[in-house]
C-alpha cells in the first residue's frame, strides 16, 4: 500500500512538472512571438510616420507654392489694372486740358481778332466815309457824327452844266444802309469865261437810301431814278 501510494504521488508529482514545463514553453513561445513581432509592429508604425512626414511636407510645399502664385498673379493683375487706370485717367485729364487750353486760346484769339478789326474799321461812318465814283458822277461820303452821314452828289452832264445833290442820314443797325429824306437837288450852268450863269433848285424833301458793301456803294434815287443799276467805287 505504501508503495502503490508513493507511486501515484510521482506520478501526479511528474503531471505536474510536465504542465509546468508545458506552461513555461508556452509562456517563451508567446514571448518570442510578441518579441519577434513588435519590432515588425515597430518598423511599421515607424514606416507609417516616416512615410507620411515627406508626403504632408510636399502638400505643404504645394499649398505655400500655389499661395505665393495666386498671390503673385493678384499682385501682378491689381497692378496692371492699376497702370491701365491711371493711363486712362492721365488721357482723359491730358485731352480736357489741352482742349480747355486750346478753348480759351481760341476765345482769346477770336476776341483779339474781332477787337482789332473793329478798332481798324472803327464805326460805319468811318468805314465807309469818302469819295465814291462812277462815270461823271461823284460822291462824297462825309462823317457828321458817330452814325450820321452828309451826301453830297455831284454829277456833270457838260463842261458847262452840272447837278449836285446834297442830303444826310442815319446807319441803319447793321451798318451797310443810309435812308434819306431831307435831299435837295440844284442845277448849275456857267459861262464860257466858267462864271456862274444860273443857279436852280429843282426840287426839296427827296427821299431815298445809299447802300455800302466794302469798297462800293449803290444810289436808289426815289425821285428820279437817276442812278439805278449803277455801282459806285470808293
Amino acid at each position: 500500500m505504501k508503495t502503490k501510494l508513493t507511486a501515484f504521488i510521482g506520478i501526479v508529482l511528474m503531471l505536474a512538472m510536465t504542465l509546468a514545463l508545458v506552461g513555461c514553453n508556452k509562456k517563451t513561445a508567446e514571448t518570442t512571438t510578441v518579441t519577434a513581432a513588435a519590432p515588425t509592429v515597430v518598423s511599421q508604425q515607424v514606416e507609417q510616420v516616416t512615410g507620411a512626414q515627406p508626403a504632408t511636407q510636399a502638400q505643404q510645399n504645394t499649398q505655400q507654392n500655389t499661395q505665393k502664385a495666386t498671390q503673385k498673379a493678384a499682385q501682378k493683375t491689381t497692378k496692371k489694372v492699376a497702370q491701365k487706370t491711371t493711363k486712362k485717367a492721365t488721357q482723359k485729364a491730358t485731352q480736357k486740358a489741352t482742349q480747355k487750353a486750346t478753348q480759351k486760346a481760341t476765345q482769346k484769339a477770336t476776341q483779339k481778332a474781332t477787337q482789332k478789326a473793329t478798332e481798324a474799321a472803327g464805326s460805319p461812318v468811318q468805314r465807309y466815309s469818302g469819295r465814291y465814283g462812277s462815270g461823271r458822277c461823284t460822291i462824297d461820303v462825309i462823317a457828321v457824327s458817330n452814325n450820321t452821314v452828309e451826301i453830297h452828289v455831284y454829277w456833270s452832264s457838260s463842261a458847262a452844266e452840272h447837278s449836285e445833290w446834297v442830303m444826310s442820314g442815319n446807319f441803319d443797325e447793321g451798318g451797310t444802309y443810309v435812308y434819306y429824306s431831307d435831299c435837295v437837288k440844284t442845277n448849275y450852268t456857267y459861262g464860257d469865261d466858267g462864271e456862274l450863269v444860273s443857279k436852280e433848285t429843282v426840287y426839296r424833301g427827296g427821299k431815298g437810301s445809299l447802300i455800302f458793301k466794302g469798297n462800293t456803294m449803290t444810289w436808289e434815287d426815289q425821285a428820279e431814278h437817276i442812278a439805278d443799276g449803277m455801282t459806285f467805287t470808293k
